[in-house]
């Protein structure tokens, strides 16, 4: 099955990574490409001001290998974009 017919949980099970991990990634990825977009800025301009190659933030963007991107990189992506985080821990009912 292609990656990109994959849901959420089935990338995650077979990547053998955490389903929550994965969607939080996810959710972080739509922020930086809607941040860059508000911005007007193209992936070569974010790729320079944080230090990578053009053809790494398409590939962030479109998800691919997202699973073993550190939430360090996308958070400090998203602080080149101007956005501030916070993470809260809470327990589940």
């Amino acid at each position: 099955m292609a990656w990109k017919e994959m849901t959420v949980e089935e990338l995650a099970k077979s990547l053998g990574v955490d389903v929550h991990e994965v969607r939080e990634k996810h959710r972080l990825i739509e922020l930086i490409k809607k941040a860059r977009k508000e911005k007007k800025m193209s992936q070569v301009q974010l790729a320079k001001r944080v230090g990578v190659t053009q053809g790494r933030i398409a590939q962030i963007e479109s998800r691919v290998g997202t699973a073993k991107v550190a939430l360090e990189i996308l958070l400090s992506i998203l602080r080149d974009l101007g956005y501030e985080y916070k993470i809260v821990a809470k327990k589940v009912a």
